[in-house]
């Protein structure tokens, strides 16, 4: 029994301290954001968060797995997915600290080497696979271009929306979400072509 309120407490903490990461990212971007700040923020030094997350790449990491879940867990069954896209941008927009981590990490896990790594590279192609999958349900529905692969279809609008959040960071006035609207009805809705 004493094993199990150990693990309660352990998880308890872990979920304390990326609440407090979220929150410290959200003020301050991903650039200012230090271990120290975020102990700071819940009353621990860093060499406590270490004991949790192995590097603040560890700890950022799963900030971005957690708004990640926390994004899709909006979705429903029967939502229009592209709709929800866009709405998801809107969110995304109101916390440039999370989409700067975003970008960031998207950049550095290039490299094998970083912890993010994997977590991209499962990323790009599941939601790849995903996007897909909705634009042939349109196209078998006649409600998208069907002679074009979706699957190239998915990978240019992914490279769009990534591409639409660096320049939004560097010019707030980009509207993301219109822009990311534009293209998906250029690259998939067949109403725009008749």
């Amino acid at each position: 029994m004493h094993k199990r309120g150990t693990y309660s407490k352990g998880k308890e903490r872990r979920e304390e301290i990326l609440r407090a990461a979220f929150d410290v990212l959200s003020r301050d971007g991903y650039a200012d954001t230090s271990l120290a700040q975020i102990g700071r923020e819940i009353g621990l030094d860093s060499a406590h968060i270490v004991y949790y997350f192995a590097s603040r790449e560890a700890l950022l990491q799963e900030v971005l797995v957690s708004w990640d879940e926390s994004n899709f867990a909006t979705l429903r069954d029967g939502d229009d997915f592209f709709a929800w896209w866009i709405d998801t941008v809107r969110r995304n927009m109101r916390n440039p600290g999370i989409v700067q981590l975003y970008t960031a990490f998207a950049a550095e896990a290039v490299d094998e080497g970083h912890p993010a790594h994997a977590f991209f590279r499962k990323r790009f192609v599941s939601l790849q696979g995903f996007i897909a999958d909705e634009i042939r349900q349109r196209q078998a529905a006649g409600l998208a271009i069907a002679n074009v692969d979706a699957h190239q279809l998915a990978l240019m609008l992914i490279a769009q929306s990534d591409g639409l959040q660096v320049r939004w960071l560097l010019d707030r006035s980009v509207d993301m979400a219109a822009s990311l609207q534009l293209a998906i009805s250029a690259l998939i809705d067949v109403h725009e072509r008749t």
